[in-house]
């Protein structure tokens, strides 16, 4: 599995995202972050998390202004945090002796699942949703 089969993913469903739908995705990243934490911990680090994503899933203005005002710099740093959190996960799922390449081909497969005639199902919030063909991944045999 390859980053650029990923992002492959992300060009089909939204082929043309609005700063709206970009903030709706950071928020989707706090979502999974906070689900980790509550995983991992029962911390109230994972409910803050859980309000930061829901906040950036609402593109509240707050949180679309911050996106609108990034300055190359920010961005930059912003990049280096992305790649930072790629790496630590593919490090964790190491150590733990997960096969994290085969667990994101089946995530990404599943993914896949959730289009409906080729297309993106989103609900009412902007977040792509699981459409009527969705499976779930089978993630077992990569533990």
């Amino acid at each position: 599995m390859k980053i650029k089969d990923i992002k492959s993913w992300f060009e089909v469903a939204i082929p043309d995202p609005t700063i709206e739908q970009a903030c709706i995705q950071v928020g989707c990243h706090y979502e999974e972050c906070g689900e980790m934490a509550t995983t991992l911990t029962d911390s109230h680090a994972a409910e803050e998390l859980e309000r930061i994503a829901a906040e950036y899933k609402r593109s509240s203005y707050y949180y679309l202004d911050v996106l609108q005002k990034m300055s190359d710099a920010d961005k930059i740093k912003l990049l280096d945090d992305l790649c930072d959190q790629i790496v630590t996960a593919i490090g964790v799922a190491h150590m733990l002796g997960m096969d994290i390449e085969g667990a994101l081909k089946e995530v990404n497969d599943s993914n896949h699942s959730k289009f409906e005639d080729g297309k993106a199902v989103f609900n009412e919030q902007g977040k792509i949703s699981k459409g009527k063909n969705y499976r779930a991944p089978k993630l077992d045999k990569f533990i």
